[in-house]
């Protein structure tokens, strides 16, 4: 190779490096800023439990979610046993607690249920009031919240392990 092919070849090289390096940094920063995150569009909203500022993510479950002409479901499932697959958060008795939902698309709320199930077979509804807050029951142990909402754009179902102390 004479000088001048060396030259351009060092060239063509350098520049191809500051574009891959440019490319990495924008994609990079583009998912940082959440751009370029997972389309939430067609799910229902995400539930979040507040209990003294603490924000504790529910996991969504059972549901049924339209959108305009398309449907996002996944069929019902074990309540108990699908809450138990995660390590409880640690709850005080007698503490109100605040739902808030982040929500992908303008929707209604209809109604909210609050369940604790104490095992497979035993559940006990809370009183959720116009604020969406409740109180924690009074008697310590582990249990499995419940949340289901029906709203114009239709029914989720949200779990979390729990422990009262």
């Amino acid at each position: 190779m004479d000088k001048l092919s060396k030259a351009l070849f060092s060239m063509v090289a350098a520049v191809f490096i500051i574009f891959t390096v440019i490319v990495i940094g924008a994609i990079y920063i583009f998912q940082q800023d959440e751009l370029l995150s997972e389309d939430n569009s067609m799910d229902p909203p995400t539930a979040k439990l507040i209990i003294n500022n603490e924000e504790y993510i529910l996991r969504l479950s059972a549901h049924k979610w339209k959108v305009g002409n398309s449907i996002s479901e996944n069929k019902n499932i074990n309540v108990y046993a699908f809450g138990q697959k995660e390590s409880p958060i640690q709850l005080k008795k007698e503490q109100t607690a605040k739902l808030r939902f982040i929500q992908y698309q303008e929707f209604h709320l209809k109604e909210i249920k609050i369940y604790l199930w104490k095992n497979e077979k035993h559940k006990e509804e809370l009183t959720v009031k116009e604020n969406n807050t409740f109180m924690i029951l009074n008697s310590p142990g582990n249990y499995v919240l419940e949340l289901k909402i029906k709203s114009n754009l239709g029914n989720a179902q949200y779990i979390r392990n729990i422990a009262i102390i």
